[in-house]
């Protein structure tokens, strides 16, 4: 029986710490991509010394790829879930924010996904998927980021990324997937927020499986909904 090997950027909290403990106790063999280890994943590590790899890395950063390439060797990928975002300047407001916050909003939420998604394609089997944390928010046509124009903008652009690898000559062979998570509690939803992290992963989990091997790129949020580019 074929075991699951999945690569997740952005695992240290929330969703992306979601997605590798329940890809783990399915049986899954997960590289968590990290900034720096917490108690919880150290913990996970210890249940999980088989099954999960940490690695230390800064997805921004420019050895990011060289790391995570090293701890890969020879081997192939049946997930790659790029989860790692931010929610930029607190205002939201483009006659504040610096150029420094909006430089390092962008490249956190678009570029630095892309990027390494177009390193590792090859490593990902043509019946994987490549699947980004993108927002309902990214959504051009529903417009619904009155309230955080930055962010949906940033995602925005992510999704104009994904789309444009999917028409280019080297596209990939796996599904590529923009997701969207749900309002989610986690750090960045809030208490507020109405979804639970497991209902928000366990949809996640069920598109991305659903989507392996058929190839193309679509939008698709956590409770399956078909959404507007």
């Amino acid at each position: 029986m074929h075991t699951p090997n999945i690569l997740i950027a952005g695992a240290s909290r929330g969703i992306g710490l979601g997605l590798v403990e329940t890809w783990l106790i399915k049986g899954a063999r997960v590289r968590a991509l990290i900034r720096s280890p917490n108690a919880t994943l150290l913990q996970l590590h210890d249940r999980f010394h088989t099954q999960l790899s940490l690695i230390e890395a800064d997805m921004t950063a420019d050895d990011c790829i060289h790391k995570v390439l090293a701890d890969l060797g020879d081997e192939q990928l049946d997930m790659l879930v790029l989860n790692a975002g931010q929610y930029g300047p607190a205002a939201q407001d483009v006659l504040t924010t610096s150029s420094t916050e909006v430089a390092d909003l962008f490249m956190t939420n678009a570029i630095a996904p892309m990027r390494l998604a177009r390193a590792l394609q090859d490593r990902v089997l043509s019946s994987g998927v490549i699947a980004f944390m993108s927002s309902q928010m990214a959504s051009v046509e529903l417009a619904l980021a009155r309230d955080m124009p930055l962010y949906g903008a940033s995602k925005a652009a992510l999704n104009s990324l994904i789309r444009s690898w999917s028409h280019s000559a080297d596209a990939p062979k796996a599904s590529l997937l923009a997701l969207h998570p749900g309002w989610v509690k986690t750090d960045m939803g809030g208490e507020q927020a109405p979804v639970e992290i497991a209902d928000s992963v366990n949809g996640l989990i069920q598109v991305m499986e659903k989507q392996a091997g058929r190839g193309g790129c679509y939008f698709r949020s956590y409770d399956q909904q078909v959404l507007a580019w």
